[in-house]
């Protein structure tokens, strides 16, 4: 079980620095795609990751 939470931890980490890269992204001028994509790609990411981030902790309580 610590292997799976170590795991989820891992890849709600990188899914959320992901969502900032595409958010920080967005804010530039002249970036291609546009920037409502790059912000909807910020969320999509960035909430997928926040999710697996408390999935984990819950894992973690549960063991």
């Amino acid at each position: 079980m610590p292997v799976i939470t170590s795991v989820l931890f891992i890849i709600s980490i990188v899914m959320l620095f992901g969502g900032g890269n595409y958010f920080l992204a967005a804010q530039r001028a002249g970036v291609y795609p546009p920037r409502r994509v790059l912000q909807q790609r910020a969320v999509t990411i960035g909430g997928a990751g926040g999710v697996m981030f408390l999935l984990a902790i819950f894992m973690t309580w549960a063991v």
